[in-house]
């Protein structure tokens, strides 16, 4: 079984140095919720130090794992190592940037040369990477540390977050509770405190479900705008790769790092690069924010995220935003067509590897790979044709307004339990990609952020669309209702501080 296999290796930390313990406790700061935003300044002032900040994680990562199984393996040494650079750097006035000493985790769907890339699967239990993916080399020169792999849905298959062979990643707000998928271990990972920021795919909506059910920011860029390079694939036309982390200005500063065009991914965008920070200062007034009347505000969409979203429209509005209604009534065809590209586009990934070693996938995933063999080429063609359509339609009712607010899941988070016995529609998790996966059809940048929590005590997410290659439109929004609010401030109870 591959999580046998991933116990001999997954933890490679070791116990916090004991020359540095009773520095650290004594003198720093809590880190574990700072933003990277945050921790910055004070590494580039020489106030924080990247070792000092590693040697906390560490100890916290030690902590928290197992028991929310996160990570798949983290790199202790090496970070450490890291960080002894970065810090000289920083010292003989070498600074990089806003992500120099700042540790990052990366789904396992990512490329490290020399590191295991298993996407999760059994089939893939021993396959070492040759060479970094471009997100790694990018991240590498912005100076970030690299922490190790997290968790995921196998191959990046599925919506709740669940693994049979690496284990279920559990929700930090309540371990009974789905992460949601397919970056389950991505956003718990950051939700939790352990790392600041991590890297994700959406292909559905695998960075904004997990992003909204755990809490925190969650950004899936314009498609291409991150190069792809070195990632597994799911569907070709529709994976997109992005930042994850605990506000809006994190994401930002990330996707300064990733964004650009790449020679080895064909699809990557091509345009000038862009300081996707440079208009986060800016407020609501002249935005105008697009409200649909169609889909995403009824049934079977649970009363208090509409109610938690609309009231943040409100907010907005109030503090110089325009909202308009838009009539939608084509947008309930979107998820049809995600699921009409993304099947067919799997199984031409997973074709030899299933002809080969199908008794190692899990039984959903088989299933649901197998399934796209059933799609006739020209079914798949009139997926793409309507995707067209759809993104058309799109283009034409946002052309008045600069960004699209919806809520990012229409239902309260599943717990486990619920999400393990599927029913003939599907299961309790069936329902999370509705909204989101209307996104990677088009493309669009879209991302959640927190808004509101249910009464049960679980984080409520609000999904901010813009149009393609407006990243910035959407990153200002998204700051600008954090500024006006506290929901992404908020942390777990029950996670322990750092002894």
């Amino acid at each position: 079984m591959i999580r046998q296999d991933l116990n001999q290796h997954r933890f490679l930390c070791r116990p916090l140095h004991a020359e540095n313990h009773n520095r650290l406790t004594k003198q720093l700061p809590d880190i574990e919720y700072q933003s990277i935003a945050e921790i910055a300044p004070q590494i580039q002032s020489g106030e924080l130090s990247p070792v000092d900040i590693i040697e906390v994680l560490i100890q916290r990562i030690s902590q928290l794992e197992p028991s929310l199984n996160a990570f798949l393996t983290v790199w202790s040494d090496s970070a450490r190592t890291a960080a002894r650079l970065a810090e000289s750097e920083i010292r003989s006035g070498r600074y990089i940037g806003p992500l120099h000493g700042i540790p990052i985790g990366l789904k396992d769907l990512i490329d490290v040369a020399g590191h295991k890339t298993t996407g999760g699967s059994k089939v893939l239990a021993d396959n070492v990477a040759k060479s970094d993916a471009t997100v790694v080399t990018r991240l590498r020169a912005a100076g970030a540390i690299l922490m190790g792999k997290l968790n995921l849905v196998e191959f990046a298959f599925g919506t709740t977050g669940l693994n049979p062979y690496t284990g279920d990643v559990k929700n930090p707000w309540d371990k009974t509770r789905i992460t949601a998928g397919s970056s389950s271990g991505s956003a718990a990972a950051v939700a939790s405190g352990m790392l600041p920021g991590s890297l994700g795919s959406d292909t559905g909506g695998s960075i904004r479900m997990p992003a909204s059910v755990c809490g925190i920011a969650g950004l899936k860029p314009t498609y291409g705008r991150i190069p792809r390079t070195g990632v597994l694939d799911l569907s070709w036309s529709m994976d997109h790769i992005g930042p994850m982390a605990r506000t809006t200005e994190d994401c930002a500063l990330l996707l300064n790092a990733l964004a650009g065009s790449d020679s080895d991914d064909p699809t990557s965008y091509v345009g000038p690069s862009e300081d996707f920070t440079s208009e986060l200062k800016k407020e609501l007034p002249l935005i105008r924010i697009g409200v649909p009347t169609n889909y995403f505000f009824e049934d079977p969409v649970d009363p208090e995220i509409s109610k938690a979203v609309l009231s943040s429209i409100n907010i907005m509005a109030s503090n110089g935003a325009e909202v308009v209604e838009l009539s939608m009534p084509w947008v309930n065809k979107g998820r049809a067509i995600n699921l009409g590209v993304i099947r067919p586009e799997a199984v031409s990934v997973h074709e030899s590897l299933m002809a080969e070693s199908a008794n190692l996938y899990s039984s959903d995933v088989r299933r649901r790979i197998q399934s796209g063999f059933d799609i006739t080429s020209i079914d798949y063609v009139r997926a793409q044709r309507a995707r067209q359509w759809f993104s058309h339609n799109m283009s034409e009712s946002m052309k008045e307004i600069d960004v699209l607010i919806t809520p990012s899941v229409p239902i309260q988070t599943p717990t486990i339990k619920q999400c393990t016995t599927t029913d003939k529609n599907g299961g309790a998790g069936s329902q999370l990609p509705m909204f989101t996966s209307v996104f990677d059809v088009t493309g669009q940048p879209s991302h959640s952020i927190p808004c509101g929590f249910t009464n049960d005590g679980m984080p409520i997410g609000m999904m901010i669309t813009g149009h393609p290659y407006d990243e910035k439109t959407v990153l200002r929004v998204g700051n600008a209702f954090e500024k006006l609010t506290h929901w992404h401030q908020r942390v777990p109870t029950g996670i322990p501080k750092i002894n």
